[in-house]
């Protein structure tokens, strides 16, 4: 690519950003490449968030936002849009196919169109869920995402698999990037497999997800042609959790979330699922499952 704006961009195009918000974001790019007070601040911070330093980084770069009237949403995703190259260097170094860095950055897709949902703003408004992608421990591959974590229950057995608490496990995450039928699923696990398998020994891998849609009581009042529930089915354990206000409304009613029960949105099943729950006084929460794979099948 011949400069930064190039890059940008070709991965704005890649991973399908709609045309205005190219617009907003190559208008961006110019003008902090054109004043070198701006790219100069903004490289800095740019290669500190590289380096590990995100907290100081998002302080330093509200201010830079706020000095440019400059929304805090549309810069913070301008700065991931930016990183953007550097990481794909790395991939290249650590020698990580094209492809699964495209499937892993295509997040920023999922994340600007859930920003101009929910606040009408071209950018990302949970800025701090990306470290992960760019120091390289947070993975998509396939339709799902993973990344280490440490077991969280006591202990799970299944067909002579064992895992106990704080044992490594892989923990799997569902951005909002459409359909997770069963093939999808399961094309995304056996990548996942593929991708770890030699940090297990080539044994079945225990896999997780801590996750509002493993929500236990939605087998109560969820459809069952809905992915979700066939989602919940795939793991052999779920554990659920109870919560006070449903912290996730809004990545089912998007802008309309805090809207009382009886006015919220019924445009879909999930919607009218939920909007009929919660007119009923239901309660939400969420769920931490796990599930050993072996490479081809979910080990029950």
């Amino acid at each position: 690519m011949e400069s930064k704006q190039d890059f940008i961009k070709h991965t704005m195009e890649k991973i399908e950003f709609p045309e205005e918000a190219r617009e907003v974001f190559l208008h961006l790019c110019s003008k902090i490449e054109g004043k070198k007070e701006f790219r100069g601040k903004f490289t800095e911070l740019a290669d500190r968030f590289m380096d590990g330093e995100s907290e100081s980084v998002f302080e330093e770069l509200d201010v830079l936002a706020e000095t440019m009237e400059v929304p805090t949403y549309t810069m913070s995703m301008m700065l991931l849009l930016w990183c953007s190259e550097p990481l794909y260097e790395k991939y290249n170094w650590e020698d990580i196919s094209e492809d699964i860095f495209w499937d892993t950055i295509y997040d920023l897709h999922c994340k600007l169109m859930e920003c101009y949902e929910v606040y009408g703003v071209w950018g990302t408004f949970v800025r701090t869920w990306y470290p992960g992608f760019y120091e390289m421990t947070r993975f998509a591959l396939g339709r799902l995402q993973y990344e280490y974590s440490d077991f969280l229950l006591e202990e799970y057995k299944a067909g002579g698999n064992l895992v106990k608490k704080g044992d490594r496990v892989i923990n799997m995450h569902i951005p909002s990037s459409g359909s997770f039928s069963l093939e999808k699923r399961l094309d995304s696990y056996k990548r996942a497999y593929e991708f770890y398998k030699e940090d297990f020994g080539d044994r079945p891998i225990p896999m997780v997800c801590d996750s509002w849609l493993l929500y236990p009581k939605h087998r109560e009042f969820l459809p069952e042609h809905l992915n979700i529930r066939g989602f919940m089915e795939d793991f052999t354990y779920i554990e659920g959790r109870e919560e006070e206000t449903f912290s996730n409304a809004w990545r089912v009613f998007g802008k309309d979330s805090d809207k009382a029960p009886s006015e919220l949105p019924q445009n879909t099943s999930l919607q009218k699922a939920y909007a009929k729950y919660l007119m009923a006084g239901g309660k939400t929460g969420s769920g931490y499952g796990v599930f050993f794979f072996d490479g081809e099948k979910i080990i029950r």
